[in-house]
């Protein structure tokens, strides 16, 4: 199983890059950039509160509802895979591997997201925390995924960058872990639970389950 956003794929990057465009369309002091970064909160930050937030500060007129759907469309539709995920994810897959997919978000965004990267094709399973009705680390989405993909938790493995929504709620249904531990900030968690593995990449991570199964 592996956790989306900041482990298949990268948020950070691109969403600087709409922080930059927005700045400008706005015709806002570019200087503000880091300002949003840090408002943002890699993410964390409900997206209303961040959004009317930074709405206010650059004088941006517009409902909160409608800059959200903007703002995810546009947002959703330039993810990417991580670098040699493709490459991984396939040599996994001959060694008898199946990826779920387990992702909290709203169904046709994180659906945009698995479109245009590409990951659709590559998983066996998905499972998104609007459409199961429950949100990792709640214990169902993860055994959602597991009858989706058409097997079960026992020998499972979760790769996930969410100390608590990743690690800790797989470590809860039996599955080993590896923490995709990302180079920027992060808040901090309060579950407590160790990884079995650290990885700097989600190659990286596969490697690890790949050479411990």
């Amino acid at each position: 199983m592996s956790d989306l956003d900041d482990t298949l794929v990268e948020r950070p990057p691109l969403f600087r890059s709409w922080a930059e465009g927005f700045l400008s369309e706005q015709d806002a002091d570019p200087a503000l950039l880091d300002w949003v970064v840090e408002l943002d909160r890699g993410g964390h930050r409900p997206r209303e509160e961040f959004l009317s937030t930074l709405a206010e500060r650059v004088g941006y007129e517009v409902a909160v509802e409608e800059f959200l759907l903007d703002y995810n469309r546009t947002l959703a539709g330039s993810y990417r895979l991580v670098p040699d995920a493709r490459a991984v994810l396939e040599e996994a897959r001959e060694r008898g591997w199946r990826l779920a997919v387990v992702t909290n978000g709203l169904t046709d965004v994180q659906s945009l997201k698995l479109s245009v990267s590409g990951i659709a094709d590559l998983a066996d399973a998905v499972c998104i925390s609007e459409e199961v009705g429950v949100s990792k680390p709640d214990p169902l989405i993860f055994r959602t995924a597991a009858e989706r993909a058409d097997t079960t938790l026992q020998g499972a493995w979760m790769l996930g960058d969410n100390l608590d929504a990743d690690i800790a709620g797989a470590a809860g249904v039996g599955a080993r872990t590896v923490w995709v531990k990302r180079d920027y900030d992060v808040l901090d968690y309060r579950s407590g639970v160790e990884p079995d593995f650290v990885a700097s990449t989600f190659p990286e991570a596969v490697r690890v389950v790949l050479d411990e199964s």
